[in-house]
């Protein structure tokens, strides 16, 4: 059994957009702002919740960058991340919560030196640089 989430890569000329986790099992590691896809959510609803509780703006999903598999130390086995790429309406900041300690926008040549959350994150940065489906593929993902 898989746990689905939804993420997102919000990009600038400044970088790409990260989180630093709070949550005990990955504190201190970096992550796509995201998370699990609630009971009756669709995978869109909680990438825009998701990018409004953890860094307090709105987004707006222009593309789809990928589905990924991976698995964490807080996700209890592996999860499906559907992630897509989003243009934020404002300049983000951590939310005051107990699973964000911090947001970046962080130079793409620095991912290396971060600890990620999971493998996906690097791939999915990547691919949304390299190719994204349209706006129109999210809407028959989520069909």
């Amino acid at each position: 059994m898989y746990t689905l989430v939804a993420s997102t890569v919000a990009r600038t000329t400044d970088g790409v957009l990260l989180v630093k986790e709070g949550k005990e099992d990955v504190q201190g590691t970096w992550n796509l702002p995201g998370g699990r896809v609630e009971e009756g959510e669709d995978p869109t609803e909680t990438a825009v919740r998701e990018i409004k509780e953890e860094v307090g703006v709105g987004v707006e999903l222009v593309g789809l960058v990928g589905v990924y598999l991976g698995q964490d130390a807080f996700v209890d086995g592996p999860f499906l991340s559907i992630t897509y790429l989003g243009q934020l309406s404002g300049d983000p900041r951590a939310v005051a919560t107990d699973t964000v300690e911090a947001v970046e926008w962080v130079d793409q040549q620095r991912l290396n030196e971060l600890e990620l959350r999971s493998p996906y994150v690097s791939h999915a940065i990547y691919d949304a640089n390299e190719r994204t489906f349209s706006k129109d593929v999210i809407q028959s993902v989520i069909e």
